[in-house]
Order: C-alpha cells, then sequence, then structure tokens
C-alpha cells in the first residue's frame, strides 16, 4: 500500500471513529444543599432567600407522588412536606440550579419530568418554558405542574448556551400548606450526520494526498 492511500485508511478511520463518539448525554435531577447528587450534572437546588439552602424531603406518606428517577422532593424548609409540622404562607419561592454545555457539538435537546406543590413554572437562561397551572385546588393545584402527576417539560435547544445554564422554578403556594419541589431528566447532544463528517474528512485527506504526489514530482 502506497503512503497515499494509506493517508486516506487512516483518515478515514479517524473521521467515523469522531462521528461515532462524539454524542453525549448529561442526566439532571433535583436535590438539596449536601446531599448526594444521584448522578446528576447540575448542582444542587440553591433558594432564592436567605439562607439560601435547601433540603431534601418526604412525600407526607404518600400524599405527594414519590419522586421521578434520580430526583428528590426538595424545599427551602426541612419541614414543608405534608404533614411534616411546617406550612409556608402564600407566595412564590423560587429556586435554582446550573449545569454546564460544552463546545464541539452542534446541538443540545432534552427535557425534565416536574412536579411542584402547589404549582411551578419553568424558566431555562431566563426564558419561560412552561407556565403555572390554574384553575382549582385540592391537596395541590389540580392541573398540571401539580404534585401528584409529573409532567413532561421539553426544553428547546435554541434556549441552550455554551457554557454555563440556569433552570429556574417559581414555585407558587397557593393554598395555605406544604410547598416543594421535584424534578428529573437528561439532556443529549447532536452532532452532524456521520456521512458528513465522513465526506468531509475523506475529502481533505484525499487533497492532502494529491498535494504529496505534486512534492514528489
Amino acid at each position: 500500500m502506497n503512503l497515499c492511500s494509506k493517508f486516506f485508511s487512516l483518515g478515514a478511520v479517524i473521521v467515523l471513529s469522531t462521528a461515532f463518539a462524539s454524542a453525549d448525554t448529561i442526566q439532571l435531577g433535583s436535590y438539596g444543599t449536601g446531599t448526594p447528587n444521584m448522578g446528576n450534572a447540575n448542582t444542587a437546588l440553591v433558594f432564592s432567600g436567605s439562607p439560601s439552602t435547601t433540603f431534601d424531603i418526604g412525600t407526607g406518606g404518600g400524599i405527594w407522588t414519590a419522586p421521578v428517577a434520580n430526583s428528590s422532593w426538595v424545599a427551602q424548609n426541612a419541614g414543608d412536606c405534608p404533614g411534616c409540622g411546617h406550612i409556608e404562607p402564600n407566595g412564590t419561592y423560587t429556586f435554582t440550579t446550573t449545569f454546564t454545555l460544552g463546545s464541539g457539538f452542534s446541538t443540545y435537546s432534552g427535557g425534565i419530568m416536574v412536579m411542584a406543590d402547589d404549582t411551578t413554572d419553568v424558566l431555562l437562561n431566563g426564558i419561560l418554558v412552561q407556565n403555572i397551572a390554574g384553575g382549582g385546588n385540592s391537596k395541590c393545584q389540580i392541573a398540571q405542574p401539580n404534585c401528584t402527576t409529573p409532567l413532561f417539560v421539553a426544553l428547546p435547544s435554541a434556549d441552550f448556551v455554551l457554557g454555563t445554564n440556569t433552570l429556574t422554578f417559581d414555585v407558587h403556594q397557593i393554598a395555605l400548606n406544604a410547598e416543594g419541589l421535584d424534578f428529573g431528566g437528561s439532556i443529549t447532544s447532536t452532532t452532524p450526520e456521520p456521512s458528513t463528517l465522513l465526506l468531509l474528512g475523506t475529502g481533505l485527506v484525499g487533497s492532502a494526498g494529491a498535494l504529496f504526489r505534486r512534492m514528489r514530482a
């Protein structure tokens, strides 16, 4: 095999390896200050108040639905779960978490399952992606997002940024009672089609081969 053919073969192998190895998925989920992250790539939830610490809390003996995978119900007070001894005044309780997306990928896509008592909106990098629920209230809002049925919230690709991304949850306490937030999901990177990368790579290697032949002429 001559040197140009070796260049071509090596280039094709490298491009194919790159195409199939560059996809990436990161896991997201809610957890409190100083508790295990359960494999999640985001930071612990931070309460936008004083103190900013948060706590993993229970479900009040099953009054709330169990947390989604790789997450915990979280609040800014350890006694906020149903029947746990603390009642939050009506109002809005804001929580944030951050995660990092790197360069080298064309787009990111994904979503999270969300529950809250009484309800919550969801913002990605300051852009509203899910509004609060309206309507009636029993142990939490009847419509979703609520504390009984996880709601899938898509995170639009156009709203991600390279570097630090921020998820914000404005938990609305409507009926004087327990208060909390739970979420979990994932984000996956997408890359150009492998065939596109292969054509680009082999074209560059072919050009290198032609240049090498000229140099030998």
